[in-house]
């Protein structure tokens, strides 16, 4: 997903002699997808991997190589050009670290890591033996004491052929992570349980009652939360595997059940939910482990009972300094529906949209939305991405 909200601001990349910095160049385009400006240093390893000429191609600018003249150039660590609101060392090998960590300044990748007075986030790619060396671990330590940001690696096969922690972290997770550190944290202080998805509720082995809701609208609104200094507690019925980002914890769940078990755990220690999962309403009362067969059947009959309402026992449960979000799907009466929902449910905001069989939200980028809270303030957004709809909803949540 993309947020397209940070024109004007500049992320810097510093990229070292890892196999992995060919990756750095898929995090440049999503970066100025964004809207975002982005400039970088090579280092002299970092162009045995890719060449500076690919950086400029694909946009980024200025990109500094081992090239420039300290002569010509005294204070290119410290020009206006170099004055980033994000710097990302990814990918960051263990030398840079153990640089960074010991104040060694003698390249310009370096000198520039000293020289920023910001903090400073490194990704880290290399070999599992030298990601658990004693050195690199105090190097880590260090680093962070002194309010850099240190994103753990990956596990897996790395590019010797070795298996475990030190592979580069996904394109998408850094991403992310650059976003978060350009938006004003004024959610710092909120923990959130967001629900999202469809549930499966089966009858048989291999057939289920479901809906087809994509879970695209409760994941932007997760992301626009945590970007903003949430921390995320996402339970999630079956949907497109999510990346690990630092403070989003994810709960994979199935059925209705399922969700309501994980839901009843988290709540307590939440500040807030935003319940904008599609629950089957209905789940078979019973489940084979068989599959039935068509031969022989002229019908099939599955008796079907409710399933538990999570929002209302959500709401029901609740602490006083709990708030608590819901989401209405309605073919009619819009307006009148989410208002009769919000009053039932003792809600303090809830966000609607027209079903219809010529609208639908289900699996679309995009949505358009009632929102109303308990005080009668009330809003129509119009078709706009789900990103967008997500971002204004978290403006509604902070005046809740």
């Amino acid at each position: 997903m993309i947020f397209d909200q940070y024109q004007g601001q500049r992320v810097h990349l510093g990229i070292t002699g890892s196999v992995a910095a060919y990756r750095t160049l898929d995090l440049v385009r999503l970066l100025q997808k964004s809207s975002l400006s982005v400039s970088a240093t090579i280092t002299s390893s970092g162009c045995a991997f890719i060449g500076p000429l690919t950086l400029s191609a694909l946009g980024a600018d200025p990109v500094y190589t081992p090239d420039y003249s300290p002569v010509e150039q005294p204070f290119a660590h410290l020009s206006s050009q170099f004055s980033p609101h994000v710097f990302m060392v990814a990918p960051a090998t263990a030398n840079i670290l153990a640089k960074a960590s010991s104040g060694i300044a003698d390249d310009l990748l370096s000198t520039q890591i000293l020289s920023y007075p910001g903090r400073v986030l490194f990704a880290p790619a290399m070999n599992p033996n030298m990601w658990n060396n004693a050195a690199t671990r105090h190097n880590i330590r260090q680093l962070r004491d002194f309010g850099h940001e240190i994103i753990e690696p990956d596990s897996g096969k790395v590019a010797c052929g070795e298996q475990g922690q030190g592979r580069f972290p996904d394109i998408a997770s850094l991403y992310y992570i650059c976003l978060r550190e350009l938006t004003s944290k004024d959610m710092v202080s909120t923990k959130v349980l967001i629900t999202a998805g469809p549930t499966h509720e089966y009858f048989d082995l291999v057939r289920y009652w479901s809906n087809p809701s994509s879970g695209r609208m409760g994941l932007a609104i997760a992301l626009a939360l945590w970007l903003r200094g949430a921390e995320i507690h996402f339970v999630h019925g079956p949907m497109q595997p999510l990346l690990p980002l630092p403070g989003f914890h994810i709960y994979p769940v199935t059925t209705a059940r399922d969700m309501y078990d994980k839901c009843s755990a988290l709540w307590p220690d939440c500040t807030l939910g935003v319940f904008s999962a599609a629950v089957a309403d209905f789940a078979p009362e019973k489940a084979t482990d068989l599959k039935f067969k068509k031969q022989g059947r002229s019908a099939l009959q599955v008796k079907m009972n409710p399933t538990l309402d999570i929002l209302a026992e959500m709401s029901a449960s609740r602490a006083r300094d709990q708030k608590i979000v819901g989401f209405a799907a309605e073919a009619e009466n819009l307006e009148a529906n989410a208002s009769a929902k919000l009053s039932t449910k003792s809600l303090d905001m809830i966000v609607a949209n027209q079903v219809t069989s010529d609208c639908t939200p289900f699996g679309s980028d995009e949505n358009q939305v009632l929102i109303m809270d308990k005080t009668g303030r009330m809003e129509y957004l119009p078709k706009l991405s789900k990103q967008k709809i997500a971002w204004r909803m978290a403006d509604w949540i902070l005046e809740l």
